[in-house]
């Protein structure tokens, strides 16, 4: 018999996208369900950054706020006059209206609301996104697909150009929680090489980089929830698809991400690569040998990790490759689709289930775990240290991302504050293991 979902790490679909839309500046949700589908995904709004209450910053939603009567006898009507009322009293922009499992489940003609308002010069377009599609991850897949394959419907003022324009796929607002951090970073080392990052959200996104979308050179993909955008995109405009191994954590990373770009694009120099690598490189080294006295008091770790797939997979690479440790267990909790990363093959588990996670991270023999503060009490029941990377709250969107050689730092400064008994480990050892 089935049972319940423990300690699950998302929201559903709904809250993807709402909270997906309300990281776009200049786009105002509509959820076109019951009161508490508009509340919950509003208070849910922060993702995994794991607020409680009402956040400060909420974006404006509107909500149908269906009643019985609007299940019963349907709910179209109410749609009409919400999407007029909400057109009254907001700025203009774009209204993404965003049905939840009542409307799509009674079957509510939503396509057909939304085209009387775009018959009448309004920019709004409908996203299925009910609850029981999956997780928020999805709702952010589906959300992203509608608006990068609709983008030349949406009755958006025209984008400026911008030579070697890359748009950023694959990080999921609030719910990947150093989101706003690591497309910074991103943005930051395509400038680097000359190449634009497009990333939608956040202070460098809004309607205007919406509107670009058809205008890049190329889409980056750095998770599994980003090629369905991008291959929508490529099918409607022709934008090719860039599919990189999640986010790209040290120097090594940085240069496989960034020779793919070149060779996708053909808009980067190798002078301007070598440049920037040489700098990535520099960084990684000084924190390297910042951290080294620490690195050696810990010693070589056999490593379970919990986390999603744009970062669970990066970090074990790297401290696979740099550190030289084992990476005993994998769990993503975001069960993405498609294959499994098949250079951790045997060790990566899928799953949002708590319980199933702490058999995975107990039967791995693992003597070091990182994965999120939750995961504090299990740690302490195995005796083993814990490295929180995830649950750290709202500074992690700002500051906490693990994207090239400062995220590489970053996590060194968290392994290495992480106390733990010291193994017998020589620095020669440390030196090696480098």
């Amino acid at each position: 018999m089935a049972r319940p979902l423990v300690g699950f790490h998302d929201g559903c679909a709904l809250h993807g996208a709402l909270a997906t839309a309300a990281a776009i500046e200049g786009v105002t949700p509509l959820v076109h369900s019951t009161p508490g589908c508009a509340l919950r995904g509003a208070f849910s709004s922060t993702g995994a950054q794991n607020f409680r209450g009402a956040p400060i910053h909420l974006s404006p939603i509107s909500s149908t706020n269906l009643a019985e009567k609007h299940i019963v006898f349907g709910g179209a009507s109410r749609l009409r006059e919400q999407i007029k009322n909400t057109l009254s009293v907001l700025p203009r922009g774009l209204l993404v209206v965003i049905t939840g499992c009542p409307t799509e489940m009674i079957g509510d003609d939503v396509p057909a609301m939304v085209r009387e308002a775009v018959t009448q010069g309004e920019a709004v377009v409908d996203v299925g996104a009910a609850g029981f599609l999956g997780s928020a991850h999805r709702g952010y897949e589906r959300l992203v697909s509608v608006l990068a394959s609709r983008v030349g419907e949406l009755n958006l003022a025209p984008a400026s150009e911008a030579p070697g324009l890359v748009n950023i796929f694959g990080i999921v607002p609030r719910y990947d929680e150093t989101w706003a951090s690591d497309l910074d970073e991103i943005s930051r080392l395509l400038a680097g090489v000359g190449l634009t990052a497009n990333p939608i959200f956040g202070p460098g996104g809004g309607l205007s980089s919406l509107a670009a979308l058809p205008k890049a050179v190329a889409s980056l993909v750095l998770s599994p929830w980003g090629l369905a955008p991008a291959q929508a995109l490529q099918e409607k405009s022709g934008v090719a698809t860039v599919v990189a191994d999640g986010l790209p954590i040290g120097a090594d990373a940085v240069e496989k991400l960034l020779r793919q770009l070149a060779a996708a694009t053909g808009a980067v120099e190798e002078t301007a690569i070598e440049r920037l690598l040489s700098s990535e490189r520099r960084y990684e080294d000084f924190a390297l040998d910042e951290t080294l006295d620490a690195l050696s008091r810990l010693g070589r770790r056999r490593v379970a990790l919990v986390g999603n797939s744009l970062l669970a997979g990066s970090l074990a690479r790297f401290l696979v490759s740099t550190l030289g440790w084992e990476a005993s267990a994998l769990v993503l909790t975001d069960e993405p689709d498609g294959p499994l990363p098949t250079d951790l093959a045997g060790r990566v588990v899928a799953t949002a289930d708590g319980v199933e996670t702490a058999a995975a991270i107990r039967a791995s023999g693992a003597d070091f775990l990182i994965a999120g503060a939750r995961y504090g009490a299990l740690a302490a029941e195995l005796g083993i240290p814990l490295a929180a990377i995830a649950d750290l709250g709202g500074r992690a969107s700002l500051s906490g991302g693990f994207v090239g050689a400062r995220g590489a730092a970053r996590l060194l400064a968290a392994l290495t504050a992480t106390p733990v008994a010291p193994k017998l480990f020589t620095p020669q050892a440390a030196l090696a293991a480098r």
